[in-house]
């Protein structure tokens, strides 16, 4: 459900006036508002794992008060001072007439790092109380509402589509944050005990022990974004990448929902006798048929229904997109791997794995971002010399799918490493069952 957020809204900026300019500009400021919220994203995973009782929940959602608050302090900063024209303009070079723009969107979703980081706090407490009902009815309303809300906007205003976009994303997130401490507070109550006999109050020391590497994991991969966005900023008909990347992006989340999901399957089954090989059946006829679906898209009408009818691509923009959906086939299938990999380091509680395997892949895409920045970028043409001038003029879109798919690569071979120790011991573990 999540991830048809990005496609339906994305969708909706694409209606507006001047489509390719209000693309690129959404795009570029969600992709800084999320990567800034980031640290937030860990809270569901704090707050599940050590919300044991009322005091430890106390003083962990006052903690993730005051990280949230100092996130949003640096929000403002760079959306209200010359700090945005730094950042924007300097360290990411967009084109100047996104500025304006991507200013406003970057303004009004300003609430997105408290509001997101308090929701998820309260969602780990409702998974710990088996209370999922409840965080399934407030993702699914926030989702209403940001269409609502998406749809009205365009229909009703002549609002350009980064406000109508950041408008329904900020109003979603307020609500489900809201939502979400209202029906945490009879749970609290209920269903958790005042402290646990044994056991030491929640510490800043011990919260930032467990909270620190699961940011950092969290924060490599939301840097993606960015970085892909400061080196499109960089390369060829940087304001037609740009407005293409949020599109095609979307098209990925989709497609790889089912294959992220698939990390807590394997979590939960590898500790069943014989799951081993049941897994890896499945596994890949997952991943065939989910490469299965930008192929589809790629080769028959789907494609032109999927981008001219839903997602109101601009015309001068559809031939690229086409192309770009052959170099995306082979990503659900990597994923779908990916999360085969990480399943097994997590249910063999070896995580540190998957931390280094971010950290391999967000290298490669940078390094490879990079080397296409300087080869391929929008002051090359009649610079270029040899193996260099392969890729200039080149769209950067194309340079950002294959970096992200090499990423992957990098990513799985790794994790396919740390992994083999840990399947040889689920396989005496089954054995001896």
């Amino acid at each position: 459900m999540i991830t048809v957020e990005q496609p339906i809204l994305a969708a909706a900026v694409a209606r507006s006036g001047d489509p390719k300019i209000q693309l690129a500009a959404w795009g570029l400021a969600f992709s800084l508002a999320i990567a800034l919220a980031a640290p937030s994203i860990s809270m569901l995973a704090v707050s599940t794992s050590l919300s044991r009782d009322r005091m430890s929940y106390r003083r962990g959602r006052g903690y993730m008060l005051w990280l949230s608050l100092g996130l949003t302090f640096v929000h403002f900063i760079l959306a209200f001072t010359p700090a945005f024209e730094l950042v924007v303009l300097g360290l990411i070079s967009a084109p100047p007439e996104l500025a304006e723009p991507v200013r406003t969107g970057f303004r009004i979703l300003l609430p997105l790092v408290p509001s997101l980081a308090l929701r998820r706090y309260q969602y780990g407490v409702l998974i710990r109380c088996g209370k999922t009902r409840a965080v399934s009815l407030g993702t699914v309303t926030r989702l209403l509402i940001e269409v609502a809300l998406a749809i009205g906007l365009f229909q009703l205003t002549g609002l350009d589509g980064v406000v109508v976009a950041s408008t329904a994303i900020a109003t979603g997130v307020v609500y489900e944050a809201i939502y979400a401490t209202i029906r945490v507070r009879p749970v609290v109550q209920d269903n958790l005990i005042s402290i646990t006999p044994g056991h030491a109050p929640l510490s800043w020391g011990r919260f930032l022990r467990f909270y620190l590497p699961l940011a950092l994991t969290t924060l490599m991969q939301m840097m993606l974004q960015p970085l892909v966005s400061a080196s499109l900023s960089r390369m060829p008909d940087s304001i037609g990448s740009l407005a293409l990347w949020p599109v095609l992006f979307g098209v990925l989340l989709v497609i790889n929902s089912a294959a992220i999901g698939f990390v807590e399957v394997v979590i939960v089954h590898l500790d069943q006798p014989g799951s081993i090989e049941a897994l890896r059946r499945f596994a890949l006829r997952l991943a065939v048929l989910l490469a299965l679906v930008p192929l589809a898209l790629s080769v028959t009408p789907l494609g032109d229904l999927w981008l001219i009818r839903f997602a109101a691509l601009p015309a001068d923009l559809l031939q690229q997109a086409k192309a770009a959906l052959w170099l995306v086939i082979p990503l659900p299938a990597l994923t779908t791997i990916s999360s085969t990999l990480q399943g097994t380091l997590i249910n063999g509680q070896r995580t540190r794995g998957v931390t280094e395997a971010d950290a391999i892949s967000l290298a490669t895409v940078a390094i490879l971002l990079t080397l296409g920045t300087l080869w391929g970028g929008r002051n090359c043409l009649g610079q270029a010399e040899g193996s260099a001038a392969v890729l200039c003029g080149v769209s950067g879109v194309y340079i950002a799918v294959v970096a992200y798919a090499a990423g992957s690569v990098a990513r799985n071979l790794w994790l396919w490493r740390r992994s083999q120790p840990v399947y040889l011991s689920i396989r005496l573990r089954h054995a001896r069952a």
